[in-house]
């Protein structure tokens, strides 16, 4: 299992703490239950509530403890580098168009509710770069942003030189430009979407693990160490921590542990050469090159590294070095936070929405796009359940859960993989 980093994370550093929720005692009776308080299980409270239904939220931890409160805080409207509009549609038909919309409305929807509800997450609405790193990549981003332009909706392709300048480094052939995405300190998001949540009515408690989960008398019941809670339906949205609550939604997924590390504070005239737009980037390596500002003017990246005891250790190496190779101005870097965190894979790339069993949804597999796509996808799960949309109008297919072939081998898919991945990175930058 390794070291827990929650309380490492620089998030945790910035964000105020939380005050103590109640941890569920006795027996209570709701509408819907929503099990794990990431940003999918809060959006789907948030605005179930907002709708008047009564939506209880059982968290093992306190809300954003997983991936929600870990990650880089990129808010990006748009799914894997591999799926463009074209290619969603082609995987998904219709319902692929749905998705495509979703997407795509995604940031803005993260930021007006940022904007609408108070949420204090310093949300910066800078726009979201993704740089090319070879030409035949270039041309992909090209033909997305035709596909995007032939949605109604713009996003921009900058040259070499203006990449650059965005940037602060040189070498990419060009990139593309989402001006409504950005970024947002996650955990604070997280915990301002709970504040919300409750303020509207949802019950949540925190420090209640749900340990069983079975159909009684018509209903569900879903039973932790000092109480249980009675609903019609249960929408699980643990995503990668389900453990073996629900072996099958296990089954259906890859676990990946990312790292981030957090550099010292850095100079004001390092901010004017380095992203001087604030707009953080993820670039098209297949081990993507992710960074951006902090609140607090630091650099935060992140990415995979190879598991073992020495993983932290690696993990600062790695990506100080990094850092150091794209930002030659920043001389030696220094390190002050180094966290972690499991994201939900599957072998495609597209979320889940799973019919496990009648009243029993489950919504994972966000694969590191899970900010700006989580938040929407709560907000439709809603509308579904108040009646507002039926199911033949939701973005994702509603289907049983299937496993992962071969998931004992599967799930160490990416140890495998990222040695390649840097091995043929390097290759791509030795061919310009």
């Amino acid at each position: 299992m390794g070291i827990e980093t929650f309380d490492r994370s620089l998030w945790s550093a910035l964000t105020p703490a939380l005050d103590a929720g109640p941890s569920l005692q006795g027996d209570h009776d709701t509408d819907v239950l929503v099990v794990g308080a990431g940003f999918l299980g809060l959006s789907t409270a948030l605005h179930l509530a907002e709708a008047g239904v009564r939506v209880t939220v059982l968290e093992a931890e306190q809300p954003g403890f997983g991936a929600s409160g870990r990650n880089t805080g990129f808010v990006v409207p748009s799914l894997k580098t591999a799926f463009g509009p074209a290619d969603v549609r082609d995987a998904l038909g219709e319902t692929g168009d749905r998705l495509t919309e979703l997407v795509g409305s995604s940031g803005n929807l993260v930021f007006d509710l940022i904007r609408r509800l108070g949420i204090e997450c310093s949300a910066e609405q800078t726009g979201w770069l993704q740089p090319a790193h070879t030409g035949a990549v270039m041309k992909v981003l090209e033909q997305r942003q035709a596909d995007w332009l032939a949605l109604g909706r713009g996003v921009d392709i900058l040259t070499p030189e203006e990449t650059a300048e965005m940037v602060g480094t040189p070498g990419y052939h060009g990139a593309l430009l989402d001006r409504t995405g950005g970024q947002i300190n996650p955990l604070a998001y997280a915990r301002g979407l709970a504040a919300v949540a409750r303020r509207l009515g949802a019950n949540l408690f925190w420090k209640s693990r749900v340990t069983k989960l079975q159909r009684n008398g018509g209903r569900w019941l879903a039973e932790t160490a000092a109480g249980g809670v009675r609903a019609d339906r249960v929408i699980l949205t643990t995503n990668a921590l389900v453990g073996g609550l629900v072996p099958e939604v296990e089954a259906s997924m890859i676990p990946v542990r990312v790292h981030q590390v957090a550099t010292a504070p850095l100079s004001p005239e390092l901010g004017a050469t380095i992203l001087p737009m604030r707009t953080p980037v993820a670039d098209t390596r297949r081990h993507t090159f992710a960074v951006r500002w902090s609140p607090d003017g630091r650099l935060v990246t992140g990415g995979l590294v190879l598991p073992g005891p020495a993983n932290l250790r690696r993990a600062t190496r790695i990506f100080s070095r990094r850092l150091e190779r794209a930002f030659p101005m920043l001389g030696q870097v220094r390190i002050d936070h180094v966290w972690n965190g499991v994201i939900a894979a599957t072998l495609d790339s597209l979320p889940r929405f799973m019919s496990v069993e009648p009243g029993l949804d489950a919504v994972i597999g966000c694969n590191g796009r899970g900010v700006a796509l989580t938040t929407a996808l709560g907000r439709d799960i809603a509308r579904l359940h108040t009646g507002e949309i039926d199911i033949s109008a939701f973005p994702l297919p509603h289907k049983a859960p299937t496993p992962v072939p071969a998931r004992a081998i599967t799930r160490h898919g990416p140890s495998f993989w990222l040695p390649w991945s840097d091995f043929r990175d390097r290759l791509d930058g030795r061919r310009g």
